[in-house]
């Protein structure tokens, strides 16, 4: 995908975009240095290099360890390494977004493969564009996502999306996004074609709520149905591997749309793939223990991303979200969420059994998180875990009680 100028967001660490310029090809600093084009609240005075040619980016950490480390989607970098529209990168007390301005290749029509008439973009993330569309056989508007160009010569990949892309069509769900289908141009990026949901997306939301936080009480019911669309899923025997407030939708009607399944892990593993050693398939921010260190999927993958979208959702930020992110969720315990809370200065109250709920979720061992979304659901509905007796049971369950789970994952991948 040819790239003429790159757009650059840099945001403070709650979200909030404080600047945004392009940049043409070139070699650009970042750091605390006068000498530096993007200037970050560092200790060190050239903490990366950043690298724009007309086809690739490139990220490099040259402040070293003393200076924090540069991050890519929570992932610490190593060396050099290459970077994809959408991705984003933590330097210091700056967070940076880079997304690439492009044309989308069309017929004289303006319709991709003459059938898909662009209207608008309408959004950028998981490396790649989402566009609204028409499809002019049915003249139906859908959301057509464009995967990364890297994709089209990799076979391993585009077997991994086909089989995907099956799995996941045959989810019929109203709380999940449909996918229609994968298209693979000649010569260009494939795209998928999905059901199009007007609406904004849970990490968008939160930004705009009272202090940049969830209430419990709005957030609930978007819970509840979230469990209703990974219940059906994992009994359909899939699970969607990469859940993250970005990935989930709410429309006008408040109906919440979990997207991606199975997509954005595939795409992910890809880049691991043509990518230098140093980063890890997939969002280390919600990923388990389990699946960073390549164990095959599971369903206690999702419950514990789904704790970790609650957690985000409900303190500002993931359990783990600066630092050696895979070494924390390999071994340190998170802070209950009360005493997150704390340490920002927020006031803000959530039900103790919120609490006791997302810490279990987020247990280490698999065997320690809950066994499926439906007990879940029921604890959430119910407003209390104590009402479900296999629970309580499982979990040692007291009133009051904040659960910590110690780290028994040494043990769990020997077994």
């Amino acid at each position: 995908m040819p790239t003429n100028a790159i757009k650059v967001l840099i945001a403070q660490s709650d979200g909030l975009v404080v600047t945004e310029f392009m940049l043409g090809e070139g070699v650009y600093l970042v750091g605390a240095g006068s000498s530096c084009q993007i200037q970050v609240g560092s200790i060190a005075s050239e903490h990366a290099r950043l690298e724009v040619r007309s086809r690739q980016m490139f990220i490099e950490d040259i402040g070293g360890p003393t200076a924090g480390g540069v991050y890519l989607d929570g992932a610490a970098v190593l060396g050099k390494l290459q970077i994809y529209s959408g991705q984003t990168i933590q330097v210091a007390d700056r967070w940076l977004q880079l997304q690439s301005v492009s044309a989308v290749s069309s017929d004289e029509e303006g319709a991709l493969v003459g059938r898909y008439q662009l209207i608008r973009q309408i959004g950028r993330g998981g490396r790649g564009e989402v566009w609204l569309v028409n499809d002019l056989q049915v003249n139906q508007e859908l959301a057509v996502k464009r995967l990364p160009s890297e994709l089209t010569g990799d076979a391993v990949a585009m077997n991994d999306l086909l089989r995907e892309v099956e799995k996941s069509r045959h989810l019929s769900h109203p709380n999940i996004i449909r996918i229609f289908d994968l298209v693979q141009p000649d010569e260009e990026p494939p795209f998928l074609t999905l059901e199009y949901i007007d609406g904004q997306d849970l990490a968008s939301m939160r930004l705009a709520q009272p202090g940049q936080l969830f209430k419990w009480e709005n957030l609930r019911p978007l819970m509840t149905q979230l469990c209703d669309a990974l219940e059906y899923a994992h009994q359909n025997r899939i699970v969607h591997r990469d859940l993250k407030p970005s990935n989930m939708l709410v429309d006008h009607s408040g109906n919440l749309k979990l997207a991606d399944f199975g997509i954005a892990a595939s795409v992910s593993d890809s880049a691991m793939r043509s990518s230098v050693s140093g980063y890890i398939a997939g969002t280390p921010l919600y990923m388990s223990p389990q699946q960073m260190v390549g164990k095959p999927p599971q369903v206690t993958d999702d419950i514990y991303a789904f704790g970790a979208t609650i957690y985000e959702l409900l303190t500002s930020r993931p359990p783990f979200y600066t630092g050696d992110i895979n070494h924390q969720v390999l071994n340190v315990l998170p802070t209950p969420l009360s005493q997150r809370l704390s340490e920002f200065g927020y006031v803000r109250n959530i039900p103790p059994y919120v609490q006791e709920l997302v810490m279990s979720c987020l247990a280490k061992d698999s065997s320690s998180r809950p066994a499926n979304m439906g007990l879940i659901k029921d604890c959430i509905i119910k407003d209390n875990i104590s009402s479900i007796p296999e629970l309580s049971e499982k979990w040692n369950y007291k009133p009051g009680k904040i659960i910590s789970i110690a780290p028994t994952l040494e043990q769990e991948i020997k077994s």
